[in-house]
């Protein structure tokens, strides 16, 4: 059956805030595509923690430009250069819609800010480039989903995998296959 007719949890058993998570994940990666990247050599059977990180550092001149278009838009530096890289996505593989990983903090309450520890979560972004967006509407888009997954944040990575119940390989991560980590501190700090 589609996601959209399977019904959620046991609400009985589940909180509101549970529930309005699960249905939040669910609509917004039904029917999610895996990403297929064209590349230099066949995928592994089995995929492993071999793989390839693409590093790459903005000048002042650039970074200013970004981010005077992203003050233009009402968004983030963060969310310009993520839509830039979903559009790259999108044109490497030739598919109207990408899903992008991305880790966030998970300290969205008061409660955990000043504990010490790691409580890093995953987000899976979904963007959408079929309508040929303007740089806009792509940023409008982009900015949607990244607040809406910061307000779903709370609902573990391994949870949402449970609940979408993508189709699974061996060879590669559930979800998404790319992950876009934005670190914006100075190197050694």
């Amino acid at each position: 059956r589609p996601l959209s007719q399977l019904p959620p949890p046991d609400s009985r058993e589940m909180g509101e805030r549970q529930e309005e998570l699960w249905l939040a994940w669910r609509d917004r990666l039904e029917g999610l595509p895996p990403l297929d990247l064209p590349a230099d050599r066949p995928r592994p059977a089995v995929r492993s923690v071999r793989g390839g990180v693409c590093a790459f550092a903005i000048d002042g001149e650039g970074c200013a430009g970004l981010t005077g278009l992203s003050r233009r838009h009402g968004a983030t530096l963060f969310m310009a250069l993520l839509a830039g890289w979903a559009t790259l996505l999108s044109r490497l593989s030739g598919q109207q819609e990408v899903v992008v990983g991305t880790p966030v903090a998970n300290r969205g309450r008061s409660e955990v800010e000043k504990l010490v520890g790691f409580f890093v979560n995953t987000l899976a972004l979904r963007v959408d480039v079929s309508e040929s967006p303007t740089v806009g509407e792509l940023l409008a888009q982009v900015k949607a989903r990244s607040l809406e997954g910061q307000q779903h944040q709370d609902l573990p990575f391994e949870q949402v995998v449970e609940l979408v119940r993508p189709a699974r390989s061996l060879s590669h991560s559930p979800l998404f296959q790319v992950m876009f980590a934005w670190q914006n501190a100075p190197p050694g700090k």
